[in-house]
């Protein structure tokens, strides 16, 4: 599909969506045009919402999606304005698929794309390489393992050289005990029985799992914040140790090519174009075939209840004008911080467990994109500007797409830098303020600094001289100012967040929740997780309806067998209140 007909696809249904035609027909009870039982109203069209509309379509739903800004949600690609014909592409934050995503892949394959034999999941190519970039230190190049990659190797001498040096360095400066005791702290978690990790490592954070907060800066830079404050906006003082333990497990064991998709894409995966370009376009024509419904620019304003089944509810156009939908099932796919904010309280009456939704935390983690002038591969993959006080990550897209750059804007771009700013809290490297507090330019520069003191300290890869332009995710409203906000924050898993997310089933009856802050298997916040949390809402209302046919399939993380004996220990030894056996270094509370 061409650049042209997904903005005139997009700007038709905007149209049809704005047109009286439209609010009539809304006011059609959707009972009325389907089977009595089958008609499914999905508040939000992100990932989650959309992944539960495709399950419940194929089965014979008659689905219909309400989604208050665009399609997509925080995936969507975000055309950048005023930049040409054919605008250049930005992002919420930039993809990556790691290998262990199984049910996300899964969609993929079921959405055709033109000239793929997999569908949309044909888009995806690898990465073959991570940089942990320092401020003034040589770089780590981590090459990732066979299959053998499918573009050149990104190892070369001056890579290798930078590499061993690093690891020297960090030899250097890194405590014998301190290497020990994070292995053995390494080893506790995975080998933790399911009680112990829930019940103990969930209520703590990662900073006291690990001891960051007594333990050198050297530690701190590769075992806590250095890493990961990169993952989903999270920090080592504010989540969990069973929320980072888990999906670091889980990227260990898909790099070591076990519990990875059914491919030879290995760990890391990233599509070979825009996000809406190569999937959720696609997704959402092949939806639209199937007969799912879109109403564009209406937010869910209200549930009504009646005890405990959900009689109604209400969504608020554009114009903030009210128009109420009925349905035989309800699925709200939208963050928890906007289903919060309308869970009233004969709602929270009807299950008073929905009230600990509020209770949920969220962080800023999002986009920059620096437009060069000339290409910038860095490394064949991700890189961490470790040192970076906002916790960058970028990576450069050119490298990996299809469709060349120069194609966009004014045909001079030749690289997009898409870069990730995950802590809008700590002061700069360079002006020393936070990222909350700076002007959309002040941010700009600031990043930009940071990235180029990362890169040229040991080699001149960037100059002022290569920008184009930059662009911002626009999700940060009133920047530079004191009313300055996010309207798409991320969920974060702080300690004892687990108990304080719902299920996909709620305790009102036609009433499911979709997206990765309830309760998954992939527990943090990614794609994977709202993809999973769709097909819970989706077999949750295929049970609830009495559907006879096959449940939607869900894969778990993989679980590995030979740890089994040794969960099983501790977990008899935690229910006995005794630490775990391997705890043997530092058995004292981190959180005392």
């Amino acid at each position: 599909m061409s650049d042209g007909s997904q903005r005139r696809r997009v700007s038709r249904r905007t149209f049809v969506m704005g047109s009286a035609t439209a609010a009539a027909l809304m006011a059609i009870p959707p009972k009325a045009r389907a089977q009595a039982g089958k008609t499914v109203a999905v508040f939000g069209a992100g990932i989650a919402g959309l992944t539960a509309a495709h399950e419940l379509v194929e089965r014979g739903y008659d689905v219909t999606v309400y989604e208050r800004k665009a399609l997509g949600g925080k995936a969507r690609s975000i055309p950048v304005p005023n930049s040409g014909a054919t605008p250049l592409p930005a992002e919420h934050g930039f993809r990556f698929f790691p290998g262990f995503y199984r049910n996300v892949t899964d969609t993929m394959r079921r959405v055709p794309f033109p000239g793929n034999k997999n569908g949309t999941w044909d888009n995806l190519t690898r990465a073959t390489s991570y940089l942990h970039s320092g401020l003034g230190r040589h770089d780590l190049t981590i090459p990732l393992p066979l299959p053998l990659p499918t573009i050149p190797n990104p190892i070369t001498p001056k890579a290798f050289i930078d590499s061993v040096a690093t690891v020297f360095e960090t030899l250097f400066r890194l405590p014998p005990w301190e290497a020990l005791y994070a292995a053995q702290k390494l080893a506790v978690y995975v080998t933790s029985s399911t009680e112990r990790k829930l019940g103990q490592w969930e209520h703590m954070t990662w900073e006291g799992y690990i001891g960051a907060d007594r333990k050198s800066k050297e530690y701190n830079r590769y075992l806590a914040d250095g890493i990961i404050r990169n993952l989903a906006a999270s920090k080592s003082k504010d989540a969990s140790a069973h929320s980072i333990g888990l999906v670091g497990e889980a990227s260990v064991w898909s790099i070591l090519m076990f519990g990875n998709d059914n491919d030879n894409k290995g760990f890391d995966r990233v599509l070979n174009g825009p996000t809406s370009s190569q999937w959720l376009d696609p997704w959402v024509d092949y939806l639209e075939e199937q007969g799912v419904t879109f109403r564009v620019g209406h937010a869910l304003a209200r549930l009504t209840p009646d005890g405990r089944h959900i009689r109604s509810a209400t969504v608020v156009n554009n114009s903030g004008l009210p128009q109420q939908v009925t349905a035989d099932w309800y699925v709200s796919a939208i963050p928890c911080e906007k289903l919060a904010a309308v869970l009233t309280d004969d709602v929270l009456e009807a299950d008073p467990q929905l009230a600990n939704v509020a209770l949920l935390r969220t962080e800023w983690m999002n986009g920059l994109m620096f437009y060069l002038k000339k290409r910038l591969d860095v490394t064949k993959g991700h890189v961490n500007y470790v040192d970076s006080g906002w916790a960058i990550t970028s990576i450069s897209e050119e490298q990996f797409w299809k469709k060349s750059l120069t194609e966009y804007g004014d045909g001079t771009v030749k690289e997009c830098l898409s870069a990730i700013i995950s802590d809008w809290s700590t002061p700069g490297n360079f002006n020393g303020r936070s990222a909350r507090d700076c002007t959309p330019p002040e941010i700009a520069k600031e990043a930009w600094a940071q990235i180029k003191a990362h890169l040229n300290d040991t080699d001149r890869l960037v100059t002022d001289d290569d920008l184009h332009s930059w662009f911002l995710d626009p999700a940060i409203i009133d920047p530079g100012t004191p009313d300055v906000r996010n309207d798409e924050p991320l969920f974060i898993q702080d300690p004892g967040s687990w108990n304080r997310r719902p299920t996909a089933v709620t305790g009102i009856d036609n009433l499911f929740l979709a997206g990765e802050w309830i309760k998954t298997d992939q527990n943090v916040t990614t794609m994977e997780g709202a993809n999973e949390g769709g097909r819970y809402a989706a077999n949750g209302v295929l049970q609830a309806s009495g559907y006879n046919g096959e449940m939607v399939k869900i894969v778990e993380l993989f679980q590995a067998p030979w740890w089994v004996p040794f969960k099983n220990l501790d977990k008899a030894r935690y229910r006995a209140g005794m630490p775990h056996v391997l705890d043997v270094l530092d058995t004292r509370h981190p959180n005392r």
